[in-house]
């Protein structure tokens, strides 16, 4: 009945936001293995995880393109998108714009410039959790490896043409 498509529509959704999460917490891992002296910060101060987090959705975001069909004519750039026009969102693009972020491709927990498009508006209760998910993994994986470090064949290249993530992480746990 209707509340059975109701239920499987709400699991398909959280499995797709656990796979998202899951591509965001690669990145974030890959991008403080590249970045050893922000890792130590980490391991300094664990507060600053929330920060890390942020700025690895902005740098690598899980989803580089998001498509949506415009619901009213728009006009932008010069030009006007009519209502019903495909749109392709270029979410990782935005995020490197040098416009609005200063050495947009450099992973920099302090970065006080906000705005990026990530895992869904900030009041998106699903975007917090998937925070407070990376939070608690990257302490506990601090935690149980103190000394984790990138391997000397460390290569976090991401992969993916909708969604993108490194597709493997290569550590030395001391």
């Amino acid at each position: 009945g209707r509340g059975g498509t109701g239920v499987a529509l709400l699991a398909a959704r959280c499995a797709d936001q656990a796979v998202l999460t899951g591509r965001a917490l690669a990145s974030l891992l890959a991008n403080l293995l590249a970045n050893p002296e922000q890792l130590a910060l980490i391991r300094a101060v664990p507060a600053l995880t929330g920060q890390a987090w942020e700025e690895s959705l902005r740098r690598n975001p899980p989803v580089h393109v998001v498509l949506r069909r415009a619901t009213r004519d728009l006009a932008i750039s010069g030009g006007t998108v009519p209502a019903g026009a495909a749109v392709a969102l270029l979410v990782g693009s935005a995020n490197r714009d040098p416009g609005r972020f200063a050495d947009p491709d450099r992973f920099d927990l302090h970065r006080a410039t906000s705005g990026a498009l990530a895992l869904g508006p900030a009041d998106c209760p699903a975007a917090r959790v998937a925070e407070l998910q990376a939070e608690c993994a990257v302490d506990a994986l601090l935690t149980a490896m103190p000394g984790l470090r990138a391997a000397d064949a460390f290569d976090p290249a991401e992969s993916g043409l909708l969604t993108r993530a490194p597709h493997r992480l290569l550590v030395r746990p001391s």
